[in-house]
């Protein structure tokens, strides 16, 4: 009796062993995390002088492709809001991209 018990429990952690390797396998990033290095330049440099907050909601909408009212959910705020808070966001990243590279003012962050 105590051996069937004691197979069963080792069949049982085989099983969910693999499927937590599966899992893993299918869980892992496809696509390799952003990289703000010196390649970006001026513009990963004013990312990572924007608060947590901006850099939070830039990051929702650019990286993860959220539209205003999948981005109003997340921050469970009205939709307006969230188009208030991202427009603000984009025109802080603006100013420090201009403050920056001050050759190329007119540099504008792709909506």
């Amino acid at each position: 009796m105590a051996r069937r018990v004691l197979a069963n429990y080792r069949r049982g952690e085989s099983r969910r062993s693999s499927l937590a390797d599966k899992l893993r396998g299918h869980l892992s990033p496809s696509t390799p995390a952003p990289r703000l290095d010196a390649e970006l330049g001026p513009v990963a440099a004013a990312f990572e002088q924007l608060s947590d907050t901006d850099r939070e909601l830039l990051s929702l909408v650019a990286w993860e492709g959220l539209d205003t009212t999948q981005l109003a959910a997340t921050l469970g705020c009205s939709r307006n809001a969230a188009g208030v808070r991202l427009h603000r966001a984009r025109r802080r990243l603006e100013r420090l991209i201009a403050a920056l590279s001050p050759s190329d003012s007119t540099t504008e962050v792709n909506r």
